[in-house]
This record gives structure tokens, C-alpha cells and sequence, in this order.
């Protein structure tokens, strides 16, 4: 009985030994795996944090060239702005410039409007004068042609005029035009014979206020300076 004992229990003995070399050898083989798959997670993160370092650090270059961006930006925005500033500060002196000559133009053309209706006015007092003294002339015009009509017919019907007949005011213009026309006279004839002869021809004619009325007269105009006596009767 004790030696089937002692032989069971080194049965036992073998069988533990050989459950727990086995055990052990599962046990090695599962710990090797799981180191291998360790190594191998410990290499992907180490791998995705190089990636992630690569990253930040193109990200940290692209944020300097940002930010330089941004100062560049900012410098741009700045001077836009004292620009906006001016160029608003300009506008604000010529629309003030504009509205005063707005202002100036407008009294200005009132002002023309006023004048344009005077003279507009006197335009047209201008121009009734001016049809008035043409019928004025008309009328006259034909005293004249009916007074040399008379003289031509009966030129023995009317009395001549001598010059100190006249008034004074009359007397100095025809003793003036008479003298012109002798000196005109004689400078034709030096001209004509080669002697130059320089006359001058001194007259004064009297002002209308200071010469006296002229005394009525019943003849016609012309009969005051022109002689009709050498004309045949008609």
C-alpha cells in the first residue's frame, strides 16, 4: 500500500511538473506576444508623436509667417485709415467750398437776374426811342423834300438867309464850315501847283446853354443856308 501510494503520489509529482512546465511555456509564449504587441503600440505612438512634432512644428512656422502676416496686415490697416482720415478731411473743406460757392453763384445770378430784367427794360425803351426818332427822321425827310419842292418851283417866293441873320450858335458852325472848305480849297490847290501850304483851321463853336434861343423863323430848314435865287421858275 505504500508504495502504490509513494508511486501515485510521484504520478501526481510528474503530472504537476508537466501542468506546470506547460503552464509555464503558455504562460512565456502569451508574455512574449504581449511584449511584442507592446513594442509594436509603443512604436505606432511613437510614431504618431513624431507626426504630431512634425505638425506642430509646421504649424508653429505657419503661425510666424500669420503673425507676420497680421503685423503686415495691421500696418496696411493703419495707413488706410490716417488716409481715410485725410482724404474725409479734404471732402469735408470742399463740400464746405462747394456749398459756399453754391451760395455765391446763387446771389451772383440773382443779382444777373435783376440786371438781365433792367437792361431788358431799357431795351426796350431803347428801341421804342429808336422807332420814335425814325418817324421822327421820316417826318422830317419829308418837310425837307416838300421845302425843296417849293424852292425849285418858286424859288422868288422865299427870302435867303444871311449868315448874321442866323443865331450865334449857326453863325459860328457855317463861319467854321465855311473856313474849312476855303482851307480845304487852297491845300487842293498848293497840292496841284507843288507848293505845300499847312493851314490849320482854329474855330470854337459855342455851346448850346450858352448861346440864346433862336428867334422863330418862317421859312423852311434849307432856305437858311442855301440860296435858291439862280433856279428857273418851274
Amino acid at each position: 500500500m505504500s508504495k502504490m501510494s509513494s508511486t501515485i503520489e510521484k504520478t501526481n509529482c510528474d503530472t504537476l511538473a508537466s501542468v506546470a512546465a506547460s503552464l509555464a511555456t503558455t504562460t512565456a509564449g502569451v508574455a512574449v506576444k504581449e511584449i511584442e504587441t507592446l513594442k509594436q503600440a509603443l512604436q505606432e505612438k511613437q510614431n504618431q508623436l513624431l507626426a504630431m512634432e512634425t505638425v506642430c512644428i509646421r504649424e508653429s512656422e505657419r503661425q510666424v509667417e500669420l503673425e507676420d502676416s497680421i503685423i503686415a496686415w495691421q500696418d496696411k490697416y493703419d495707413r488706410l485709415y490716417e488716409s481715410h482720415k485725410r482724404v474725409q478731411k479734404v471732402n469735408q473743406s470742399l463740400e464746405d467750398k462747394l456749398l459756399k460757392l453754391v451760395d455765391r453763384n446763387s446771389g451772383e445770378r440773382a443779382q444777373l437776374t435783376g440786371d438781365v430784367a433792367t437792361l431788358s427794360i431799357r431795351l426796350a425803351q431803347a428801341n421804342f426811342n429808336i422807332a420814335k426818332l425814325q418817324r421822327e427822321i421820316e417826318r422830317y425827310k419829308a418837310d425837307i423834300s416838300l421845302a425843296i419842292q417849293l424852292l425849285h418851283c418858286k424859288p422868288d417866293s422865299f427870302l435867303p438867309q444871311k449868315v448874321s441873320a442866323l443865331p450865334l450858335d449857326i453863325q459860328s458852325k457855317v463861319s467854321a464850315y465855311m473856313r474849312l472848305e476855303t482851307n480845304s480849297h487852297s491845300d487842293s490847290e498848293s497840292s496841284i501847283t507843288g507848293v505845300g501850304v499847312t493851314t490849320t483851321a482854329a474855330y470854337k463853336v459855342l455851346p448850346a446853354s450858352d448861346s440864346p434861343p433862336p428867334a422863330p423863323c418862317p421859312f423852311p430848314p434849307t432856305a437858311m443856308v442855301y440860296s435858291m435865287r439862280g433856279l428857273g421858275k418851274c
